[in-house]
């Protein structure tokens, strides 16, 4: 790789760490791919770092971004505050814009109403704190900044080809854990920035409302088509395990419903019922539990395995 590509990993790999952040380096001066976390604390470091890379604002020209989630470009407000919206150009998928300028629609792709049909108060009291209200912006409490009215936006889509300095790379949408969730495949030096899809550790969580089970499968099976020869994931370290990787994550996402299938045997559950067989904590249960038992029952009733009535689900 050569010189002009800048790997600026941050300093832990899980939520609510601030995501790695790519800089290219152009003729025009830099590209930012991601900005990381919102959290003060997070760009504070981030500043520092890029000040030790020799990295001047005046020189930022572009900023991409793979998903509108607060550890991804949370930290738009500290960059307004150096910079002007009109300046730089955001690049972000068409799915996520909206979401991306209008904080509150993440509490739709988050499907933070399916916790609230569960009553399931004590997990999201144990998840997101006793202060916060499950009635209030998401976004809010993430520490997230949206993009503002005046902001420079452009929009890509499944399949264009964004060419980023000397790299060129293919779109990729791939849903599952935002609804617009956007790889991008750098398709003469056969890498992927893979966002929250392929993690070097982990699986990232998936909801109906962002492509669930059945849009996280097919995402997986969308990139395992391109030759990869190495990743740089949004949370972890590059690595070059590619297909043993993508295999670990679809195996983990299959297991559940087997979990599922066999626990349905002995009887119906409801939703929070299987949220509880998939997670140990009442914090896991209620987020990312519901919305993940959900996107798996949407997945079994399309393959006719399972069915419901009412708020009880039965094998078939």
């Amino acid at each position: 790789m050569n010189t002009d590509f800048l790997f600026i990993k941050a300093e832990k790999s899980m939520w609510p760490a601030s995501a790695n952040i790519f800089a290219i380096k152009d003729d025009e001066g830099i590209i930012l791919i991601e900005v990381g976390c919102g959290l003060r604390k997070f760009t504070r470091v981030l500043f520092k770092r890029l000040e030790g890379l020799d990295f001047k604002l005046d020189d930022l020209h572009t900023i991409v971004i793979s998903h509108a989630h607060p550890d991804h470009m949370g930290a738009m407000s500290a960059f307004y505050k150096r910079i002007n919206p009109a300046d730089v150009k955001i690049i972000i998928n068409e799915i996520e814009k909206e979401s991306a300028q209008n904080i509150d629609l993440l509490n739709e792709s988050f499907d933070i109403n399916l916790i609230k049909q569960q009553n399931f108060e004590s997990g999201v009291k144990e998840f997101f704190g006793d202060t916060f209200d499950i009635n209030q912006s998401l976004g809010m409490f993430c520490s997230m900044s949206q993009l503002p009215d005046n902001a420079y936006i452009q929009t890509i889509k499944d399949n264009d080809v964004l060419q980023l300095g000397n790299y060129q790379f293919k779109v990729l949408t791939t849903p599952g854990h935002a609804p617009g969730h956007t790889s991008f495949y750098e398709m003469n030096h056969r890498f992927l920035l893979s966002g929250d899809l392929i993690g070097e550790i982990g699986t990232a969580w998936y909801s109906p409302s962002s492509g669930g089970a059945i849009g996280y499968l097919s995402s997986l099976e969308k990139v395992e088509n391109f030759p990869i020869d190495y990743i740089y994931p949004s949370h972890g370290n590059k690595f070059s395990n590619v297909k043993e990787r993508i295999n670990q994550i679809r195996n983990k996402i299959l297991i559940k419903d087997q979990i599922i299938l066999e626990n349905l045997k002995k009887g119906p559950h409801t939703i929070l019922d299987l949220a509880k067989l998939l997670y140990k904590t009442t914090r896991a249960q209620a987020f990312p539990g519901v919305a993940i038992a959900e996107g798996h029952i949407i997945k079994l009733e399309k393959e006719n395995k399972v069915e419901r009535d009412n708020n009880l689900i039965f094998i078939v």
